[in-house]
């Protein structure tokens, strides 16, 4: 995964977190080599965001309880509106040992500049996968999921 130390595109930052341009990212994902983690509130989620296979949904503000979802085996891109809220999620699981996490620099609001796909008024389910690919096609629900 293509990082980099210093974000480009957001002021905010913590050291130690890397960063990830999104046209990288986006390539990453389309090609099924990373996932990203929406770190976002249902409501802001509900109203736009990326819809592609690969991206989950793990909010902010449930991070910690759902830490048994997210696998360490993938490399995981945070995003969130402006970068911020992503460091801080980047930086947790830093601290949870994940080997390779990258906050998307810019966040998606850089995404939409970039003029990668994005969407308003998603049809989204309410949970989040874990990003293995072992449950059945556009199934992003938590579930018991015995691989992870």
């Amino acid at each position: 995964m293509k990082t980099y130390d210093k974000p480009c595109f957001q002021d905010f930052q913590i050291e130690g977190v890397r960063h990830i341009a999104a046209k990288d990212a986006y390539e990453l994902i389309q090609t099924k080599q990373a996932v990203m983690i929406d770190v976002r509130e249902m409501d802001e989620v509900k109203a736009e965001g990326v819809d592609m296979e690969g991206v989950l949904y793990h909010p902010m503000s449930a991070i910690l309880d759902r830490l048994s979802y997210i696998s360490k085996n993938q490399k995981i891109i945070l995003a969130c509106p402006g970068g911020v809220r992503s460091s801080k999620v980047a930086n947790l699981l830093n601290r949870f040992d994940y080997p390779e996490v990258a906050n998307l620099d810019g966040g998606l609001m850089q995404w939409k500049v970039q003029g990668l796909p994005y969407k308003v008024h998603l049809k989204i389910n309410t949970g989040a996968g874990c990003g293995c690919g072992c449950g059945t096609e556009n199934d992003n629900l938590i579930q018991d999921k015995s691989c992870c």
